[in-house]
């Protein structure tokens, strides 16, 4: 059999990591670092400023008009009015509830049912968000920097990034923090909760003013919910009711209190982008750590990660690669492997549902 690259999600303890922080993709600015200079977390990388933006509002469709023409008669506000979010755009008579703002700006037109507002422009501050030290700069855009520190992996964020405290959940679970007022200490945290992320943990990260949410899992029909938050959510598993595997929660328990970075890339097919926390080393690493092997093959010894049900988030290490594919449950032939389990049990999984645990 040929030689098979699986899929890598790293969870290491001590390696080097080598990350771009850069402006958002629109954003225009000046970098404010130079090469080989030591950054902390939250030293200032760049400056930019993000262009105004056109939001469409499609009014017709909100307030279920008959005609384009409608809408002239129910705004109440006018064209080059400036507006904020959640202010009253357009009203039906008798009915309680208006369309409000979706942002700060000003209406530009309303045409053809729709009300179009220009956004404000941005100002944006990029931060180092990693102890460690520039290898080069991008000019107008960052830097690449370099650093030295444990480094988890996971399989799903909400295209948010944060800096913050680890601090694990209390035993009781996330929601015993709603509506607390003696639990200051994880406000401005990124809390690690070992079980699935239902509505109410959402409900909390507001109440609590978290910073962010390492969680294993949650329902898919939370995904617009999740997506729309100003918080970092990051999942290590998985969608469904999954919680989080044994081998991941320890390595996170035992940086509870450390600084973090919780960078949870939103997936896409044209990046290659994990979503990832990265914990810094309690002091500046002074001997550089080894750096992931990206092109490792699998093969009898390999740790892995079981990234399909039923076994999703088991870890274990391969025992031999079987020769011939393999009829799976489904009718299926694939290439398969022998898997003992940290909990002993022998598994034969399709190489497909791999991945290098990364350890």
């Amino acid at each position: 059999m040929s030689e098979y690259f699986p899929e890598q999600r790293h969870m290491l303890d001590m390696t080097t990591i080598i990350r771009e922080q850069v402006l958002p993709q629109d954003a225009s600015g000046q970098v404010e670092v130079r090469a080989g200079a030591g950054v902390n977390l939250r030293d200032t990388v760049a400056r930019g400023r993000l262009p105004s933006r056109y939001v469409i509002v499609d009014a017709m469709s909100a307030l279920q008009l008959k005609s384009p023409d409608e809408l002239s008669e129910l705004m109440l506000v006018n064209l080059e009015e400036r507006v904020e979010v959640k202010t009253p755009l357009a009203r039906r008579p008798r009915q309680r509830n208006a369309l409000l703002s979706p942002a700060d700006g000003i209406v530009t037109d309303i045409d053809n049912g729709r009300i179009i507002i220009q956004t404000d422009a941005e100002n944006v501050t990029l931060e180092a968000g990693l102890d460690g030290t520039v290898l080069r700069i991008i000019e107008g855009r960052g830097a690449v920097i370099e650093t030295s520190g444990t480094l988890v992996q996971g399989v799903w964020g909400n295209g948010r990034r944060v800096i913050g405290t680890l601090r694990m959940e209390p035993d009781d679970g996330l929601e015993s923090l709603f509506g607390s007022d003696f639990e200051t200490q994880y406000r401005g945290s990124i809390i690690i909760t070992r079980r699935p992320l239902r509505a109410t943990g959402l409900q909390v990260i507001e109440d609590q003013s978290l910073n962010g949410i390492i969680a294993p899992s949650m329902e898919a029909d939370l995904i617009d919910e999740v997506i729309s938050s100003s918080r970092a959510i990051l999942l290590t598993e998985g969608f469904g009711a999954i919680r989080m595997s044994a081998a991941i929660s320890a390595t996170l328990a035992t940086h509870n209190g450390r600084s973090a970075t919780l960078d949870a890339v939103l997936p896409n097919r044209w990046q290659t982008r994990r979503p990832e926390v990265i914990i810094n080393p309690s002091g500046r690493a002074s001997t550089r750590s080894v750096r992931p092997n990206l092109n490792m093959t699998l093969q009898p010894g390999t740790a892995v990660r079981l990234a399909r049900l039923p076994n999703i988030g088991a870890a274990g290490k391969v025992i031999r690669i079987l020769p011939i594919p393999i009829r799976l449950a489904n009718g299926l032939r694939a290439r398969c492997a022998e898997v003992e389990t940290a909990a002993g049990e022998r598994l034969t999984v399709p190489l497909d549902n791999l991945e290098v645990f990364g350890r």
